[in-house]
This record gives structure tokens, sequence and C-alpha cells, in this order.
């Protein structure tokens, strides 16, 4: 597979490789320093030339290790920066708790990094916007990021009143955050406006009818979009953003970025010990993994390689951007997208009922 050519995104001015990074793990206060820097430098070593990150990464922490790790190392023309708008970071020198919301599963929505003591807030607005794009560029330390994501307005995070306000601070004739994006991408800050979409343990529900889809769709109608990151709603695993999100994009024009290809990791180490879009596996999921994984021992391939290179058989999908916390695991990445895989497994995988058999696979 060529994963060094860029992909256009879309029918946007973005064009990114098939292979990309993605920079939620090197957020993580587990990760070093060094070994983070390390990391960033082992992608680019693969021929990795789009690096995705965020300001809920470590809440900073991600943005500021990435920038330090691409500063100098190439003309800044020859990779690219998607970054996320929505969350604010706020300083909270000293801990307010009464500042911390809970979303609807419980989980903390808006955490506060006990090092830096900067608190999450979300915001749509326009004024909003404009700022996070601005602090994200100097967390960065670069002037120029090539697109901005929505980030998290899904049913994972926000009660739904908490999702009509926040569609509302987006809305052109309500808190202009959609016009903001737009301003700045025909300014030329920024050459394309993205949109997450996740399907993960906290806003399953929302998946189980069509609630989450509806609300990509309204979000899709709100602003002027050219892609969206799509994490845990299309993997080897879970094709269910096949029934409309994908859809959408082929109807609309609209690239596709395939985040947490692996499951959250799931699907590279595949022992039924690590966790499944950020939770324990459902019993569901580790069956059809096993069945998964006896297929490809049977074709003599890992069940990683199958992963990593089914998303990006989708003709909207522009780049997989697989997470990596150490620097021998970009390289990984390389080996499973450069791995033979023969094109009767993709046949066995539908025949025997793992596969949707409308899901478009690789080419031999």
């Amino acid at each position: 597979m060529d994963i060094t050519s860029p992909r256009r995104v879309g029918t946007s001015d973005l064009y990114v490789t098939p292979l990309g990074f993605g920079g939620g793990t090197i957020g993580s206060p587990d990760v070093p320093d060094s070994t983070s820097l390390d990391t960033v430098t082992g992608a680019w070593s693969t021929g990795v030339r789009f690096f995705d990150t965020a300001p809920w990464y470590g809440l900073g922490r991600s943005e500021r290790r990435l920038g330090l790790a691409l500063a100098g190392i190439d003309h800044r023309d020859v990779y690219s920066i998607n970054t996320k708008v929505g969350k604010s970071l706020v300083p909270e020198p000293q801990r307010d708790v009464s500042k911390r919301t809970l979303s609807p599963g419980g989980e903390i929505r808006t955490p506060r990094d006990p090092v830096t003591g900067f608190r999450v807030e979300f915001d749509y607005t326009y004024e909003r916007i404009r700022s996070q794009h601005h602090e994200s560029l100097q967390r960065l330390g670069h002037s120029r990021i090539d697109s901005l994501t929505i980030h998290d307005i899904d049913y994972g995070y926000h009660q739904p009143q908490q999702i009509e306000k926040h569609l509302k601070e987006l809305d052109p004739n309500g808190g202009r955050g959609a016009t903001a994006l737009h301003e700045l991408r025909s300014q030329g800050a920024i050459k394309a406006i993205g949109c997450g979409c996740n399907l993960e343990s906290r806003n399953a529900d929302s998946w189980l009818t069509s609630a989450h889809e509806d609300l990509c769709e309204r979000i899709a109608d709100l602003v002027d979009l050219d892609f969206f990151v799509i994490a845990g709603g299309y993997t080897l695993l879970e094709t269910r953003a096949l029934r409309r999100v994908l859809a959408l994009c082929e109807q609309r024009g609209l690239g596709v970025i395939i985040a947490a290809p692996f499951a959250s990791g799931w699907l590279v180490e595949a022992d039924g010990q690590g966790s499944y879009m950020y939770d324990q596996a459902p019993f569901d999921i580790v069956e059809k993994t096993r069945e998964m994984a006896n297929v490809c021992h049977a074709h003599n391939v890992s069940l990683a390689a199958v992963a990593l290179q089914f998303p990006l058989a989708h003709p909207a999908v522009a780049a997989v951007i697989p997470g990596a916390k150490n620097p021998n695991e970009p390289k990984q990445n390389r080996d499973h997208l450069m791995t033979p895989i023969p094109a009767n497994l993709w046949q066995t995988l539908k025949d025997e009922g793992l596969l949707d058999p409308d899901a478009p696979t690789p080419h031999p």
C-alpha cells in the first residue's frame, strides 16, 4: 500500500498522508516528555506527514509536545496539523470543584489538570472558537494550523439540552461559531473544517437509535464541513458509520479521517486484556475478535494489519490516525500497512458474517 502519496480530504485544499499520527496518547502525563518527542520523530521517520491533536488531549500537553517535536524538523509546508475547537482551557490556579460538571454517564466532563491548573470549558461560539484557534497556535508554537475539527458535540458529553445549547452556539444566526470557522478558512488561516463523530462506551446508546446520526447531519447543515473524523464507528469490528454518516460524506463530497482504527488498542493486543473503545470489551466483541483473529491466522497475517488497512479502502477515507505511546509503535503501524493481505481473506470475513458485505475492502 502506498502510504506516502498524499490524499485529498474531500474537495478541500487539505492533502494528507494515508498514514497519520493520532496525538492523544502523547498527551498522557504517564508518557515522559522525551518519549513523546521521540514518538513523533519515529512517526516522521515512517513517512507520516499528517498529525492530529487537540486541547483535550492531556489538557494542552499533546499540543505542546507535538509542536515542540515538529519544530524545525522540515519546511512547514511539508506536513499538516489538525487540532480541535469547542473546548477552552481556562486557568484555575485554586481548585474549584463547583466548576466540575459530569457527562450523562457520570464521567468528568470538565476535568482540571492537576499539574497546570487548567480546567476544560465547552463553548462553540464565535468569540471562543477564534480564541481557541489562537490559543492552540500558542501551545503548538506554530503560526499555522491546517485544519480545525469541532470536538465532542455528542451525547457522550452532553445532556440533550446541552446539545441544543451548543448547536445554537454554532449556528450562524446564533452564537456564530460556524461563521468563525468559515472566516478562518476563507482568510487562509486553515484549509479545512472537520467535525468529530465518535462511537464509544460513553455514547453507545445514542447509536442504538438514529440520535447520533441525526446530530451529525444537523451539524453538517449548520457548518460547511470538509470532513468528519470518525472514531470507533468504522473499524474492522464496527461498521455502523456505513448506515448514514459515510453515506452523508459521499453525498456531500466530504472527506473522512479514521481515528482509533485499532478500537483504542484492542485490535492490536487482541489478547482480551486491553480496553475496547476506552472501556471493557463486551462479550460479543470478544467473540467476534477471536473469530476474526482465527481467520487472519489461517491466512498468515496479523489482525492488526487487517484492521489498519480495512478503513482505507473506503473511497471517502483519506487517512487513518492511530496513536502511539513509544517510538516503536509508529514503525509497527507502517509495517501493518505494508503487509500483503490475500484478497480471499476479506471474502472469508464476509462469508462468515464477520464483516458487513457492503463494506469496501482493499484490492490486491
